[in-house]
């Protein structure tokens, strides 16, 4: 596992075969994003203003793992969904690099 700042780079090493690519807009109301099928590993970025509650393949809450705004991480777990949430009039949005 991994996290960090844009501006840092990390050598990502997989034996996934494939991508793929998901948005998410998230905000104060608890969301789910899917993947098409299960990935293996994958990488969140989040772009926008402020900070967003991640939890994998269960409904996220405001005490789910907090990624800061322009932060990224990186998780390798098999996992089909991402959810979100952002505490009340924040929103922020994500991008997802799921591998399989």
């Amino acid at each position: 596992m991994a996290s960090g700042h844009a501006d840092f780079s990390v050598k990502a090493f997989t034996s996934a075969v494939s991508k793929e690519q998901i948005k998410i807009a998230a905000g104060p109301v608890e969301a789910t994003s899917s993947f098409a099928q299960e990935v293996k590993s994958v990488l969140i970025y989040n772009d926008g203003p402020n900070s967003c509650h991640i939890e994998f393949d269960a409904i996220a809450n405001l005490n789910h793992i907090p990624l800061p705004a322009k932060s990224w991480f990186i998780v390798d777990l098999n996992l089909t969904e991402v959810h979100t949430i952002c505490a009340a009039g924040y929103a922020a949005t994500l991008y997802c690099m799921g591998l399989y």
